[in-house]
């Protein structure tokens, strides 16, 4: 039985970070980040991780964070933008609650997620290897239950595009 658990997926720059907390708040359930587990539990950011140890050791402990995620019922929960892009993986997110694709406009993602914060996945990167990266994790996300297109859309309009969909699948209590 899938947990009601709302997983939000998607590109660097989609949103999910900011969509999940707001999300978080209007359903009033606890929000949850990959990447901050991944943080809390290593003592290092992110962009440290990948430089002494690389995407490799980052990718394990994104492992372990998916283990400590079947532990949560009942939350919004973010994920990095390649969490769910390894084999398996995405089915592993849907046995634990409903995943919410946020998709959208690459170059608009790509202009959001080279705001100020680091993000090593961008680092010395031409659009062409981002845009490769995004059509490689684009089937990925496709395994969603839910896509929510986010082109031209406010944080509240995707919020209330979330809620719509959730609400029209009965996939999740709402």
């Amino acid at each position: 039985m899938p947990r009601d658990n709302v997983i939000l997926v998607g590109f660097m720059g989609a949103g999910k970070s900011t969509c999940g907390r707001l999300l978080a708040r209007r359903l009033d359930r606890c929000f949850v980040e990959t990447d901050d587990m991944i943080v809390a539990r290593d003592g290092r950011s992110i962009p440290e991780i990948f430089r002494e140890d690389g995407e490799a050791k980052f990718r394990e402990f994104e492992a372990e964070a998916l283990e400590a995620l079947r532990l949560k019922s009942g939350d919004v929960i973010a994920t990095g933008g390649g969490f769910a892009c390894r084999e398996g993986r995405m089915e592993q997110l849907r046995e634990l609650g409903t995943v919410v694709w946020l998709a959208g406009d690459l170059r608009q993602l790509y202009e959001r997620a080279c705001r100020p914060g680091q993000r090593p996945m961008l680092d010395g990167r031409p659009f062409e290897a981002i845009e490769e990266l995004y059509r490689e994790r684009e089937p990925y996300y496709g395994k969603a239950h839910l896509m929510v297109d986010t082109v031209g859309q406010t944080t509240d309009q995707v919020i209330g595009r979330i809620l719509a969909s959730l609400r029209a699948s009965h996939a999740a209590r709402v």
